[in-house]
């Protein structure tokens, strides 16, 4: 059986792309179509590279390069007859979309976090929205998290019977080479994310401020800061505006294992993003046995349990402060909720437990 994934293989992505073709059974065949410009490294499975092709696939819109990219990827499903296209993300989604319907290919679309959540203006929301109606055509909806299906179904118009649910889940982190620690003279909290107004980290900066004043001591690093971060110029000169230099710290784009380290010598781990599909981050936080302080939004809600394995708390700056601090000072709390973090990570969002769900959506198809 071949699936054909349409998608940016860029950061959180292409991770979640990986982890399918690397942990699926030997049965299923893979080609990637991504974008030109993403410069992967080669998905081996076996062995084997997995075949890929690169296409006029970029994030803005642009309704030359997607056309060209519409056409492209129809060629290739034309050549390579797969059985199902599982396309991801918004751009990757409505092309993959588009073209599962007009070459007649089952076709699973996965938004790991709508574009309509990516703005506050009315207009493009509405805008996305539209585009995501347009684009749903005969496809299914293989959503990340319980909500995002829900959104799919209320927002977009999914029938229920065409909106399924595969939990982003990854290997467990713990079993990586993270052996040599980044050593712990400084306390620290870790954050992954672009400085973006999805990852919020204007918000993530004012925390920081706030809780330096009670916590001197510890340090904050922003990760995986690299890959499209519009916010990036201004982020830096807040941090400089609030004399952060050496409390805040961002930290460009590691390897997967680098980043781990970073994560692993944590207290905890923290986000305070507007959306999340369902955040490999968190999740990958959890196998590493760390209690979680997030924001209570679609994606984190679904795998962070509030006073259980971390917080969920409302976009609001003293809360955060106020949990941010306890936690930091209370060293039994973080161990318990820590533990409840590898607890329901291992049930939940171990891939080696979950990938059989995928299969047999991929054969139902």
């Amino acid at each position: 059986m071949k699936i054909l994934h349409v998608c940016q293989m860029i950061g959180g992505l292409d991770v979640y792309v990986r982890n399918i073709v690397t942990y699926s059974s030997e049965d299923l065949e893979f080609v990637i179509v991504r974008g030109k410009d993403d410069s992967p490294q080669p998905i081996m499975k076996h062995g084997k590279k997995i075949k890929e092709y690169g296409i006029r696939l970029y994030r803005s819109l642009n309704p030359i390069n997607d056309g060209f990219a519409l056409i492209q990827t129809i060629r290739i499903i034309l050549k390579e007859k797969p059985d199902v296209i599982h396309c991801h993300s918004s751009k990757g989604g409505f092309i993959g979309r588009w073209a599962g319907f007009l070459t007649g290919v089952r076709t699973l679309y996965t938004p790991n976090a709508f574009s309509f959540l990516s703005t506050d203006s009315k207009y493009k929301k509405q805008l996305y929205i539209w585009l995501e109606k347009t684009a749903k055509l005969n496809s299914c909806l293989l959503a990340c998290s319980e909500s995002e299906q829900r959104l799919g179904i209320e927002k977009v118009g999914y029938k229920k019977e065409k909106a399924l649910v595969w939990h982003n889940v990854v290997p467990d982190a713990s079993k990586a080479d993270i052996s040599s620690k980044t050593g712990g003279r400084t306390p620290y909290v870790c954050y992954i994310g672009r400085p973006s107004y999805q990852k919020n980290t204007f918000f993530l900066l004012d925390v920081v401020k706030a809780v330096h004043e009670r916590h001197p001591e510890v340090k904050f690093y922003l990760l995986g800061v690299g890959h499209y971060s519009p916010d990036m110029e201004e982020l830096k000169r807040r941090v400089v505006q609030y004399g952060l230099e050496d409390t805040f710290e961002m930290v460009t784009w590691l390897s997967h294992e680098e980043t781990w380290k970073y994560v692993d010598d944590s207290l905890f781990y923290l986000s305070v993003a507007r959306y999340e599909g369902l955040p490999q981050a968190v999740i990958e936080s959890m196998s590493l046995g760390k209690a979680i302080v997030a924001s209570d939004v679609v994606g984190n809600r679904d795998c962070v349990k509030d006073q259980g394995n971390g917080y969920l708390l409302p976009l609001d700056m003293p809360a955060f402060v106020e949990k941010v601090c306890l936690l930091i000072e209370n060293e039994q709390l973080r161990e318990k909720m820590g533990k409840n973090s590898r607890t329901i990570f291992e049930h939940e969002f171990l891939i080696e437990n979950r990938i059989g769900y995928l299969e047999d959506i991929y054969r139902k198809m």
